[in-house]
């Protein structure tokens, strides 16, 4: 019987690689959707022009980093 680490089938710092990536995007997707999904309430409620503007504000930000993710994400596919 042939045996060999583990290392040799999965290297461990891409493993680590790949870990640490999925923490990250779980943690930064639903912060993202949730400071786009305040900032639609607070356009919504916004009774004053600044408000409305800072609701915005907050909307595109979310979406934007949404937006970077995906294209990192497909950036890392193309790329190996």
């Amino acid at each position: 019987m042939i045996e060999a680490a583990f290392s040799d089938y999965l290297p461990a710092s891409d493993l680590l690689k790949i870990v640490l990536v999925c923490v990250a995007v779980a943690v930064v997707a639903p912060a993202s959707v949730s400071l786009a999904i305040s900032g639609l309430d607070r356009r919504g409620r916004g009774v004053r022009e600044h408000s409305r503007a800072a609701g915005t504000a907050l909307v595109i930000v979310g979406v934007g980093v949404l937006g970077a993710l995906i294209a990192f994400g497909i950036y890392a596919l193309v790329n190996r």
